[in-house]
């Protein structure tokens, strides 16, 4: 099972891939900081641009973007009070009133520190649970003489 994984990780850490990685997470920032575009709005503004390239290469420039994009929105919840998403509503009740005191920079880097560890503990419970679940998602189907997938 995690010789798969490593051979996936191999084939997708190339100089290319990590290149639309960053440029997919710089435009999530952008769009994340500006309020009222989320991720859908993100996606359908960078769709277009992904038709003809590499599959590989603009799911991993998506994947950049819709990850940092509840982390964009903090920007302008703690810096004008202003939930880019709904998913910033709480960080504006407790950063905006902490930015008015002056304590800005302890709300962002609370912000931040936070988006941070969700992020990596998500992305291990992930990469476990991808590899444990494979095994049972993926069975082989064999097609009978009448052409109906037989399990």
């Amino acid at each position: 099972m995690f010789d798969v994984a490593l051979s996936a990780l191999g084939q997708v850490m190339s100089g290319g891939h990590i290149a639309f990685l960053i440029l997919g997470v710089c435009v999530g920032l952008i769009v994340g900081i500006l309020p009222g575009l989320g991720g859908i709005a993100g996606m359908s503004i960078l769709l277009p641009f992904l038709y003809g390239m590499e599959p590989t290469a603009a799911l991993g420039m998506l994947i950049g973007m819709v990850a940092v994009i509840p982390t964009g929105d903090t920007f302008a919840s703690i810096m004008m009070g202003i939930p880019g998403s709904s998913a910033s509503q709480a960080t504006v009740l407790d950063g905006f009133p902490m930015a008015k005191r002056g304590e800005a920079s302890r709300a962002l880097s609370a912000a931040f520190t936070s988006s941070l560890m969700g992020g990596v503990i998500g992305a291990l419970v992930l990469s476990f649970a991808i590899v444990i679940a494979r095994p049972l998602v993926h069975r082989p189907v064999n097609l009978s003489d009448n052409g109906s997938p037989t399990y």
